[in-house]
């Protein structure tokens, strides 16, 4: 007995820490609002009592993060899965800083949705919302990332698959959009003495410049090339937005703006004062400019694509039976298939999205396909 008075308090603590292991190791999802486990972890607790299946999950995901599959700006894809032969693949995409991965699927019951980088480690899960699964990932430097997607054992689904990228903030021009940007980053400026750090976006004099997002004024100018200046602070992401050449300001330094509220108006001022009116913006991140354009071009959601007949079993007829890193015929050859056969897992337009026997994914156009 004096022995627990002297040491009761760690005795309790250690009492603690084996019973909440004991409760973890019979219920792990108690401590899921704690740990916030990703969905393919939360999914993989099903095989617990069965490590053939959990084999056979992994050697599936093994296959996804080798895949060479390449979107170029997006992909709208229809993607079918089995029993027999559960959906399993990657994309590779590159993304800029400045752009938001988004990537969807329907039917979010039946799949695992995530962004992961080359190493194959996770960056980011999808989360639940309208009934669908919704990715969405933004980089803090240039990266090229895999997205992957994978069918939950023993599920028949077939459904659309997105991927496309976003630009992470508003257009700093009311009512303007990509076509007003008629001078990019990177432009010779001064005789070929500097360039150009910014994007310049054309509008009448006048015309409403507008914060693009969430953020603080953090300074007031009229000095320098830049004439009549309004500097933002977005304290979300540390960065400093640059609206140059405006005709005046109508905000004050401290005031804190909402995307869509007007700053001032289209000028040109500074060096500006001989060009058409037109805003200068700039993007600057630890005391450095960024290339603005990623963070405000405009982008399309893809159209669902065309469901194409499901061949039931497929094989490649040998003429320029090429499979492909991307749904074109000017895109890499990853092999040449001759007349083997393939599984189809999908399909974007008029290609089959396959996997070889090998485990090789890629795209092949429907003609070259035909049933054994």
């Amino acid at each position: 007995m004096q022995f627990i008075k002297k040491y009761w308090l760690s005795t309790s603590i250690l009492i603690t820490i084996i019973g909440l292991l004991i409760t973890y190791a019979v219920k792990p999802s108690l401590f899921d609002f704690i740990l916030k486990p990703s969905q393919r972890t939360i999914y993989e607790r099903n095989f617990k009592d069965s490590p053939e299946k959990l084999l056979r999950w992994n050697n599936l995901l093994s296959n996804a993060v080798k895949d060479q599959v390449v979107v170029n700006n997006s992909i709208a894809e229809q993607v079918v899965t089995s029993n027999e032969k559960p959906f399993t693949a990657g994309y590779l995409i590159n993304l800029k800083l400045g752009e938001v991965l988004m990537s969807t699927v329907d039917l979010q019951d039946s799949w695992i949705l995530e962004a992961r980088n080359l190493s194959g480690d996770l960056l980011q899960d999808a989360q639940l919302k309208n009934n669908a699964l919704v990715l969405n990932y933004t980089p803090n430097k240039d990266i090229k990332i895999r997205v992957i997607l994978q069918a939950k054992l023993e599920t028949e689904s077939q459904t659309e698959f997105k991927i496309y990228t976003a630009p992470q903030y508003d257009f700093p021009v009311a009512g303007k959009g990509n076509s007003a940007i008629q001078s990019f980053w990177g432009a010779s400026r001064g005789g070929g003495s500097r360039k150009h750090e910014g994007n310049d976006v054309f509008a009448p004099k006048g015309h409403p410049v507008v914060a693009i997002t969430y953020g603080t004024v953090s300074s007031i100018r009229n000095r320098g090339l830049g004439g009549k200046q309004v500097w933002v602070k977005d304290y979300d992401n540390g960065y400093l937005h640059y609206y140059a050449h405006l005709d005046d300001w109508i905000v004050k330094e401290g005031d804190m703006v909402w995307s869509g509220d007007t700053l001032g108006y289209v000028g040109n001022t500074g060096n500006a004062k001989n060009t058409p009116p037109h805003l200068h913006f700039g993007i600057y991140k630890n005391g450095s400019a960024v290339d603005p354009k990623p963070f405000i071009w405009r982008t399309q959601v893809p159209e669902n694509t065309i469901t194409l007949p499901q061949l039931i079993n497929p094989r490649a007829n040998g003429f320029a039976a090429n499979l492909r890193t991307e749904p074109s015929s000017s895109s890499d050859i990853l092999q040449d298939v001759k007349t083997a056969p393939v599984t189809i897992i999908g399909n974007t337009g008029n290609w089959y999205h396959v996997r070889t026997s090998a485990g090789l994914s890629g795209y092949m156009h429907k003609s070259v396909l035909v049933e054994k």
